[in-house]
Protein backbone atom coordinates (compact mmCIF):
# COMPACT_ATOMS: atom_id res chain seq x y z
CA UNK A 1 0.00 0.00 0.00
CA UNK A 2 0.86 3.31 -0.57
CA UNK A 3 -0.31 6.44 1.13
CA UNK A 4 0.03 10.04 1.62
CA UNK A 5 -1.04 11.81 4.98
CA UNK A 6 -2.02 15.43 5.17
CA UNK A 7 -2.54 16.52 8.37
CA UNK A 8 -1.58 20.61 9.49
CA UNK A 9 0.00 18.69 13.30
CA UNK A 10 2.87 16.90 12.95
CA UNK A 11 1.88 14.48 15.93
CA UNK A 12 -1.67 13.52 14.29
CA UNK A 13 0.60 12.56 11.20
CA UNK A 14 3.09 10.30 13.54
CA UNK A 15 0.04 9.00 15.02
CA UNK A 16 -1.73 7.85 11.92
CA UNK A 17 1.65 6.86 10.15
CA UNK A 18 2.10 4.26 13.18
CA UNK A 19 -1.51 2.59 12.99
CA UNK A 20 -0.88 2.00 9.14
CA UNK A 21 2.24 0.79 9.57
CA UNK A 22 1.25 -1.28 12.22
CA UNK A 23 -1.00 -2.75 9.81
CA UNK A 24 0.79 -2.91 6.45
CA UNK A 25 4.78 -3.01 7.73
CA UNK A 26 5.48 -2.64 3.52
CA UNK A 27 3.66 0.28 3.12
CA UNK A 28 5.29 3.10 1.77
CA UNK A 29 3.58 6.86 3.33
CA UNK A 30 4.43 10.19 2.52
CA UNK A 31 3.25 13.38 4.44
CA UNK A 32 2.33 16.78 4.12
CA UNK A 33 1.50 19.90 6.39
CA UNK A 34 0.44 22.17 3.98
CA UNK A 35 -2.23 22.01 1.23
CA UNK A 36 0.70 23.05 -1.73
CA UNK A 37 3.03 20.52 -0.59
CA UNK A 38 0.12 17.87 -1.04
CA UNK A 39 -0.55 18.99 -4.25
CA UNK A 40 2.92 19.16 -5.15
CA UNK A 41 3.66 15.76 -3.64
CA UNK A 42 0.01 14.27 -6.02
CA UNK A 43 1.59 15.58 -9.09
CA UNK A 44 4.83 13.57 -8.72
CA UNK A 45 3.76 10.36 -6.99
CA UNK A 46 0.06 8.52 -7.59
CA UNK A 47 -0.90 6.57 -4.54
CA UNK A 48 -3.35 3.61 -3.19
CA UNK A 49 -4.63 6.50 -0.16
CA UNK A 50 -4.98 10.21 0.51
CA UNK A 51 -5.62 10.30 4.26
CA UNK A 52 -6.96 13.91 4.58
CA UNK A 53 -7.70 16.26 7.64
CA UNK A 54 -10.83 18.23 7.00
CA UNK A 55 -9.63 21.36 9.55
CA UNK A 56 -6.42 22.68 8.16
CA UNK A 57 -5.49 26.62 7.83
CA UNK A 58 -5.92 28.10 4.52
CA UNK A 59 -7.75 25.14 2.29
CA UNK A 60 -9.41 22.80 3.81
CA UNK A 61 -9.43 19.18 3.46
CA UNK A 62 -12.40 19.30 1.43
CA UNK A 63 -11.68 21.83 -0.92
CA UNK A 64 -7.88 20.14 -1.18
CA UNK A 65 -9.75 16.56 -2.32
CA UNK A 66 -11.24 18.22 -5.04
CA UNK A 67 -8.12 19.06 -6.41
CA UNK A 68 -6.15 16.06 -5.74
CA UNK A 69 -9.32 14.07 -7.80
CA UNK A 70 -7.91 16.67 -10.48
CA UNK A 71 -5.17 15.33 -10.90
CA UNK A 72 -5.36 11.60 -8.98
CA UNK A 73 -9.49 10.60 -10.50
CA UNK A 74 -9.47 7.03 -8.98
CA UNK A 75 -7.44 7.96 -5.76
CA UNK A 76 -8.97 6.36 -2.67
CA UNK A 77 -9.57 9.93 -0.39
CA UNK A 78 -10.17 9.36 3.40
CA UNK A 79 -11.35 12.29 5.52
CA UNK A 80 -9.71 12.18 9.26
CA UNK A 81 -11.39 14.71 11.49
CA UNK A 82 -12.78 15.16 14.98
CA UNK A 83 -15.78 15.95 14.36
CA UNK A 84 -18.54 13.70 13.07
CA UNK A 85 -20.42 16.62 10.93
CA UNK A 86 -18.40 16.92 7.78
CA UNK A 87 -19.63 13.07 7.00
CA UNK A 88 -22.65 13.69 5.01
CA UNK A 89 -20.37 16.22 2.88
CA UNK A 90 -17.15 14.07 2.74
CA UNK A 91 -19.88 10.92 1.40
CA UNK A 92 -20.90 13.77 -1.24
CA UNK A 93 -17.36 14.07 -2.54
CA UNK A 94 -17.54 10.31 -3.01
CA UNK A 95 -14.86 9.59 -0.26
CA UNK A 96 -13.63 6.33 0.67
CA UNK A 97 -13.81 6.58 4.28
CA UNK A 98 -13.91 9.16 7.01
CA UNK A 99 -12.78 8.43 10.22
CA UNK A 100 -12.86 10.14 13.88
CA UNK A 101 -9.68 11.17 16.03
CA UNK A 102 -7.61 9.72 17.44
CA UNK A 103 -7.64 6.65 14.42
CA UNK A 104 -7.95 3.67 16.00
CA UNK A 105 -6.75 0.41 14.66
CA UNK A 106 -9.81 -1.53 13.77
CA UNK A 107 -11.52 1.24 12.39
CA UNK A 108 -8.67 1.98 9.64
CA UNK A 109 -8.49 -2.11 8.90
CA UNK A 110 -12.48 -1.90 8.02
CA UNK A 111 -11.57 1.61 5.53
CA UNK A 112 -9.02 -0.11 4.26
CA UNK A 113 -10.83 -3.80 3.51
CA UNK A 114 -14.17 -1.38 1.95
CA UNK A 115 -12.21 1.05 0.15
CA UNK A 116 -13.60 2.37 -3.19
CA UNK A 117 -10.88 1.23 -5.37
CA UNK A 118 -9.92 -1.74 -3.58
CA UNK A 119 -6.05 -2.39 -3.15
CA UNK A 120 -4.83 -5.43 -4.59
CA UNK A 121 -4.70 -7.96 -2.17
CA UNK A 122 -4.71 -11.83 -1.00
CA UNK A 123 -7.65 -12.30 0.69
CA UNK A 124 -9.88 -15.72 1.47
CA UNK A 125 -13.38 -16.80 0.34
CA UNK A 126 -16.50 -14.44 -0.72
CA UNK A 127 -16.89 -10.66 0.10
CA UNK A 128 -19.82 -8.77 -0.98
CA UNK A 129 -19.55 -5.13 -1.53
CA UNK A 130 -23.11 -2.99 -1.67
CA UNK A 131 -21.93 0.05 -0.92
CA UNK A 132 -21.28 2.24 -3.72
CA UNK A 133 -21.54 -0.02 -7.16
CA UNK A 134 -21.85 -3.60 -6.15
CA UNK A 135 -19.25 -6.12 -6.50
CA UNK A 136 -18.71 -9.70 -5.68
CA UNK A 137 -15.19 -11.10 -4.54
CA UNK A 138 -13.55 -14.03 -3.90
CA UNK A 139 -9.96 -14.80 -2.65
CA UNK A 140 -9.61 -10.90 -3.40
CA UNK A 141 -10.59 -11.03 -7.05
CA UNK A 142 -13.62 -9.66 -8.47
CA UNK A 143 -16.17 -12.21 -9.97
CA UNK A 144 -17.31 -11.93 -13.57
CA UNK A 145 -20.67 -13.15 -14.16
CA UNK A 146 -21.31 -14.01 -17.95
CA UNK A 147 -24.43 -11.87 -17.60
CA UNK A 148 -25.38 -7.94 -16.56
CA UNK A 149 -29.07 -9.63 -15.40
CA UNK A 150 -27.32 -12.34 -13.75
CA UNK A 151 -25.33 -10.01 -11.36
CA UNK A 152 -28.21 -7.76 -11.09
CA UNK A 153 -30.35 -10.89 -9.68
CA UNK A 154 -27.95 -12.12 -6.72
CA UNK A 155 -27.87 -8.03 -5.80
CA UNK A 156 -31.64 -8.06 -5.69
CA UNK A 157 -31.32 -11.03 -3.24
CA UNK A 158 -28.49 -9.43 -1.61
CA UNK A 159 -30.98 -6.52 -0.55
CA UNK A 160 -33.62 -9.01 0.44
CA UNK A 161 -31.51 -10.02 3.75
CA UNK A 162 -32.90 -13.91 3.09
CA UNK A 163 -36.49 -13.33 2.51
CA UNK A 164 -37.27 -14.77 -0.65
CA UNK A 165 -38.96 -13.34 -4.14
CA UNK A 166 -41.09 -14.95 -6.51
CA UNK A 167 -40.51 -15.68 -10.42
CA UNK A 168 -42.77 -12.46 -11.35
CA UNK A 169 -41.28 -9.88 -8.49
CA UNK A 170 -37.52 -10.63 -9.87
CA UNK A 171 -38.88 -10.39 -13.01
CA UNK A 172 -40.65 -7.07 -12.44
CA UNK A 173 -37.31 -5.85 -10.90
CA UNK A 174 -35.37 -6.50 -14.03
CA UNK A 175 -37.53 -5.79 -17.07
CA UNK A 176 -40.37 -3.67 -15.77
CA UNK A 177 -44.14 -4.96 -16.55
CA UNK A 178 -43.38 -5.28 -20.30
CA UNK A 179 -46.59 -7.72 -21.29
CA UNK A 180 -45.42 -7.94 -25.18
CA UNK A 181 -42.39 -9.71 -23.87
CA UNK A 182 -43.17 -12.22 -21.35
CA UNK A 183 -42.29 -15.31 -22.87
CA UNK A 184 -38.59 -13.62 -24.05
CA UNK A 185 -38.72 -12.88 -19.88
CA UNK A 186 -39.66 -16.48 -19.27
CA UNK A 187 -36.96 -18.48 -21.38
CA UNK A 188 -34.19 -15.55 -20.45
CA UNK A 189 -35.28 -15.63 -16.38
CA UNK A 190 -34.36 -19.39 -16.73
CA UNK A 191 -31.11 -18.83 -18.31
CA UNK A 192 -30.36 -16.07 -15.81
CA UNK A 193 -31.09 -18.47 -12.58
CA UNK A 194 -29.32 -21.05 -14.62
CA UNK A 195 -26.29 -19.16 -14.79
CA UNK A 196 -26.29 -17.86 -11.52
CA UNK A 197 -26.47 -21.55 -9.86
CA UNK A 198 -23.46 -22.37 -11.76
CA UNK A 199 -21.78 -19.75 -11.02
CA UNK A 200 -21.81 -20.09 -7.51
CA UNK A 201 -21.20 -23.98 -7.93
CA UNK A 202 -17.75 -22.80 -9.34
CA UNK A 203 -16.93 -20.60 -6.69
CA UNK A 204 -17.85 -23.52 -4.85
CA UNK A 205 -20.72 -21.41 -2.85
CA UNK A 206 -24.04 -23.62 -3.61
CA UNK A 207 -24.73 -23.53 0.18
CA UNK A 208 -25.61 -19.80 -0.18
CA UNK A 209 -28.05 -20.14 -2.99
CA UNK A 210 -31.87 -21.57 -2.72
CA UNK A 211 -34.00 -21.80 -5.20
CA UNK A 212 -37.64 -23.68 -5.06
CA UNK A 213 -40.17 -23.88 -7.93
CA UNK A 214 -41.12 -20.13 -7.46
CA UNK A 215 -39.24 -19.27 -4.80
CA UNK A 216 -35.34 -18.01 -4.60
CA UNK A 217 -33.55 -16.72 -1.52
CA UNK A 218 -29.84 -16.51 -0.37
CA UNK A 219 -28.09 -17.16 3.27
CA UNK A 220 -27.28 -14.26 4.21
CA UNK A 221 -25.89 -15.83 7.24
CA UNK A 222 -23.02 -16.73 5.52
CA UNK A 223 -22.81 -13.95 3.22
CA UNK A 224 -19.43 -11.88 4.47
CA UNK A 225 -21.00 -8.12 2.96
CA UNK A 226 -20.60 -4.59 4.19
CA UNK A 227 -24.17 -3.61 4.01
CA UNK A 228 -24.73 -6.39 6.58
CA UNK A 229 -22.48 -5.24 8.93
CA UNK A 230 -23.76 -2.00 8.96
CA UNK A 231 -27.23 -3.34 9.86
CA UNK A 232 -25.81 -5.17 12.92
CA UNK A 233 -25.07 -1.52 14.11
CA UNK A 234 -21.41 -2.30 14.01
CA UNK A 235 -19.43 0.84 15.22
CA UNK A 236 -17.04 0.77 12.36
CA UNK A 237 -20.28 1.36 10.17
CA UNK A 238 -18.70 5.14 10.08
CA UNK A 239 -15.89 3.95 8.22
CA UNK A 240 -17.51 1.93 6.16
CA UNK A 241 -20.76 3.86 4.53
CA UNK A 242 -19.96 6.30 1.77
CA UNK A 243 -23.24 7.99 0.97
CA UNK A 244 -23.90 5.37 -2.14
CA UNK A 245 -25.65 2.03 -2.37
CA UNK A 246 -26.11 -0.63 -5.62
CA UNK A 247 -25.87 2.70 -7.45
CA UNK A 248 -25.69 0.95 -10.92
CA UNK A 249 -29.26 -0.36 -9.76
CA UNK A 250 -32.09 1.97 -9.81
CA UNK A 251 -34.12 0.55 -7.53
CA UNK A 252 -31.75 0.55 -4.92
CA UNK A 253 -32.65 4.45 -4.74
CA UNK A 254 -34.97 3.41 -2.21
CA UNK A 255 -33.22 2.01 0.05
CA UNK A 256 -30.54 4.12 0.24
CA UNK A 257 -32.75 6.90 1.61
CA UNK A 258 -33.65 5.08 4.07
CA UNK A 259 -29.93 3.80 4.76
CA UNK A 260 -28.78 7.57 4.96
CA UNK A 261 -31.58 8.59 7.47
CA UNK A 262 -30.67 5.37 9.26
CA UNK A 263 -27.28 6.66 9.62
CA UNK A 264 -27.72 9.94 9.88
CA UNK A 265 -29.86 8.83 13.23
CA UNK A 266 -27.18 6.35 14.61
CA UNK A 267 -24.30 8.79 14.12
CA UNK A 268 -25.40 11.33 15.47
CA UNK A 269 -23.15 12.81 18.84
Amino acid sequence: MTALIVDDEPSAITDLKNVLISLDPDAGIMSAEVADDAISICREHDFDVVFLDINMPGKDGLALAKEIRTIRPVVNIVFVSAYQQYALDAFRMYASGYILKPAMRDELSEVLANLRYPIKKETKGLFVRCFGSFEVFYDGETVRFNRSKTKELFAYLIDRRGASATTAELRAVMWGDEAAVQEKQRVHFAQITRDLRNKLKELQLEDIYEQNRDSYAIRSDRIPCDYYMALERDPRSLAVFQGEYMSQYSWGEMRLAGMIEDYVQMNKP
